[in-house]
């Protein structure tokens, strides 16, 4: 299931980048999940999270063969890219025993009075009659992740 989500964040590339791989961020970012945080590691080319995170707002159908949490490991690894900066993302779970996986791209590029911010990914879940209806549900997620990570993005580059 494809996912295509597209962002603009009002200061420069290197400055996004500075944040997103800023272990105090992906703290802040967990916590704001209502996830229970087990790992975090961060330099300037790799971000690795693992957490557990609540299972609250996926369809009742899911919720109920999943549990209350999902262990998560989102690892990204960063590299530059002309003006900006570009990272492999992968995001790995477990769910109904069977792995699921996000695997993309995400760009940072300069665009108008900051950076253009651009992921494309591939939502995948190998669970047979269900597998199409639960990649769709992951996808949504996604999108819900990075709408609050966006939110709390766009407060730390205000200065707040």
């Amino acid at each position: 299931m494809p996912i295509d989500v597209v962002t603009d964040h009002p200061a420069p590339p290197d400055r996004v980048h500075a944040v997103l791989t800023d272990e105090s961020f992906l703290r802040e970012t967990t916590a704001a999940l209502g996830a229970q945080l087990q790992e975090v590691a961060a330099d300037a080319t790799l971000t690795r999270v693992r957490m557990l995170a609540p299972t609250a707002g996926i369809p009742a159908v899911f919720a109920r063969f999943v549990g209350r949490e999902v262990a998560v490991s989102d690892t990204r690894t960063w590299r530059r890219d002309g003006d900006g900066w570009s990272c492999d993302v992968e995001v790995r779970a477990e769910i109904f025993g069977r792995p699921v996986e996000v695997l993309g791209e995400r760009r940072l590029t300069p665009g108008g009075e900051g950076t253009h911010s651009r992921l494309t990914a591939e939502a995948r879940v190998n669970a047979p009659l269900v597998g199409r209806q639960a990649e769709r549900a992951v996808r949504d997620l996604i999108g819900t992740v990075l709408r609050r990570e966006v939110t709390l993005l766009d407060v730390r580059l205000a200065g707040g």
